[in-house]
């Protein structure tokens, strides 16, 4: 298990990013991928026209609203109770899990390194960042979308902090 520390000991928050784990970034591939699959299909049955389309097109249209409606609910659930956050400090960073709790957190003085890994496909971009500590295994996050405020934020404040 993790050792996590406390916000009070990381000083005052400079700010709040949203920014997941890999099975969130793999969980919201999956709801586009279905998604993208299932407008497939509803273009298909309106195009072939088989036996019951009227059907066929009804349980798939199903299925997007029913994954829009789990989206919405997630987001409300996350928002609420400040999950999925990486909160940047004077003194460290903060990665909270999906229900708010601190999942793990390092000091600036004990930070080695930074890793960040970029990818884009047509369903998505992220960014991977391994914060490399000395004396334990990386504080790894993702964060979502082609250029998240939270990159460039997070490289000024490692350069500030010594870092390159």
């Amino acid at each position: 298990m993790r050792q996590t520390r406390g916000e009070p000991e990381l000083g005052q928050r400079i700010g709040t990013y949203h920014a997941v784990g890999i099975v969130g970034a793999l969980a919201q591939f999956a709801v586009r991928t279905i998604t993208l699959l299932v407008v497939v299909l509803i273009v298909a049955l309106a195009w072939i026209r088989p036996n019951s389309a009227l059907l066929k097109g009804a349980v798939a249209a199903t299925v997007v609203l029913v994954l829009f409606g789990l989206r919405l609910v997630w987001r409300f659930v996350t928002a609420r109770y400040g999950g999925n956050q990486c909160r940047l400090h004077q003194g460290g960073i903060a990665v909270t899990g999906p229900l708010g709790g601190v999942r793990d957190a390092v000091l600036w003085r004990e930070v080695t390194g930074l890793r960040r890994t970029s990818s884009a496909s047509l369903l998505m971009a992220s960014h991977r960042v391994e914060v490399e500590r000395r004396g334990g295994p990386p504080l790894a996050f993702t964060a979502l979308g082609l250029e998240p405020d939270l990159i460039g934020v997070l490289l000024s404040l490692a350069a500030r902090n010594g870092l390159e």
